[in-house]
């Protein structure tokens, strides 16, 4: 099975109630190929909610613009997202870039101030650390030639 981040497969779950659908990954869904997870809504964020950045690593802290600590509600939306994974033998997943909860090959620097830095989003990090390839929506052509080599 492949992994994706809901708001990739057109559902409204970003903390604007947006979404950022692609079609491609929406047609694997259909043909029942796709485990769809959004981990801040599962760690009991709502829809919409404040825009929250990492602003540590070590230790984490990742709060939202009103300056609250979201930490716990993202790191058990993490883990529940991931056993999901784990419970639907998830082996590559598809991940929303730049989301401190499913960002891969970068996310927010934790100043608001749009500022892109090096890092993984708290469920990327625990993807990866199952063994679990990781791609954003902005790799969907090696994605895609993944699958075909190894699905």
């Amino acid at each position: 099975m492949i992994g994706v981040s809901s708001c990739l497969l057109g559902n409204h779950c970003t903390y604007n109630a947006s979404h950022h659908l692609v079609k491609e990954l929406s047609e694997l869904y259909h043909q029942g190929k796709i485990v769809a997870v959004c981990p801040e809504v599962f760690g009991g964020l709502s829809i919409p909610r404040s825009p929250a950045e990492i602003i540590s690593v070590n230790p984490l802290i990742i709060k939202n613009m009103e300056n609250q600590d979201v930490t716990d509600a993202y790191i058990n939306g993490a883990k529940k997202a991931l056993q999901l994974f784990l419970k639907n033998n998830v082996h590559v997943a598809v991940l929303k870039y730049r989301s401190p909860s499913c960002g891969c090959e970068g996310v927010y620097d934790g100043t608001f101030s749009h500022t892109l830095i090096e890092g993984q989003g708290v469920f990327a990090k625990m993807c990866e650390e199952n063994h679990i390839k990781v791609f954003h929506e902005n790799q969907l052509d090696e994605f895609l030639e993944y699958i075909r080599k190894e699905l």
